[in-house]
């Protein structure tokens, strides 16, 4: 394995954590034997990284909370292990917070974790629906998380496990609209309902990324299923080409993660 060919995959990136990540394959060769990651990886470094595993004959395993979630913790594998027979190092936990005076927001949850002195990367997303936090995390962490959290934002809290099919899938809205063309800054104009400038500008600024990168090319062709995501403003999936009408625009449906 090259590790000069590793490295420059993910340029940009955290050195010591694709330190560690390489240390981690590196072992896994090695010793011909599972091993398990320890960071909920961002999306941008998973999804590289579960291809080039599987070009030098290594499987992967992931954990997340949902199947369109973003973090990820990996576990890597030789070729021929049976990978249903691995332990899972995870826990799945919602954070019940119900109470009828406050809503509170994803911010509020992760706040009050992060207040006990934990590693942001031992946790993976956190799903808010009704007051109730659905996580999941490294199980240690969890331990820690279900013995130290008291409340969120003093509100009393009841911690319950899960199993990972009782998280809740993420919620969206649906809206069509009519784009010249599948080039990014058109659809970066559509789904703010901006001007070509302003999109251009946002674009050019490095606030818009797609598939978890930043894109700074305006005319990059933008793909059916990509991820969207502008800063300040959301994330959203350009779902579906629903034909061309007879101006000659494109009839587009977005979902965008609410």
């Amino acid at each position: 394995m090259n590790k000069n060919y590793f490295f420059n995959l993910f340029k940009g990136e955290d050195e010591f954590l694709i330190a560690s990540i390489f240390e981690d394959i590196s072992l896994c060769i090695d010793i011909d034997y599972p091993v398990y990651g320890t960071t909920f990886l961002p999306p941008q470094i998973a999804s590289k990284l579960c291809e080039f595993c599987s070009s030098i004959g290594l499987q992967t395993k992931s954990f997340s909370l949902t199947q369109s979630s973003e973090k990820k913790l990996i576990v890597f594998t030789p070729k021929d292990f049976d990978i249903s027979t691995l332990d899972s190092p995870v826990t799945y936990f919602k954070i019940d917070a119900s109470n009828k005076f406050k809503t509170l927001q994803h911010k509020d949850f992760l706040g009050s974790i992060m207040s006990l002195g934990l590693k942001r990367e031992g946790l993976g997303d956190i799903l808010v629906k009704d007051n109730i936090g659905y996580c999941v995390a490294l199980t240690d962490i969890y331990n820690i998380i279900f013995n130290s959290l008291e409340g969120i934002n003093t509100i009393p809290i009841k911690i319950k496990e899960l199993s990972s099919s009782e998280i809740p899938e993420p919620q969206f809205k649906e809206f069509t609209d009519t784009v010249p063309s599948f080039r990014l800054d058109s659809i970066i104009a559509s789904i703010g309902n901006f001007s070509r400038n302003v999109s251009v500008n946002l674009i050019e600024s490095g606030d818009v990324l797609v598939n978890y990168s930043i894109e700074k090319s305006k005319s990059k062709t933008v793909e059916i299923g990509s991820v969207i995501t502008i800063r300040k403003k959301g994330k959203f999936i350009l779902e579906q080409n629903l034909g061309e009408n007879k101006k000659g625009k494109f009839k587009i449906l977005i979902k965008q993660y609410i």
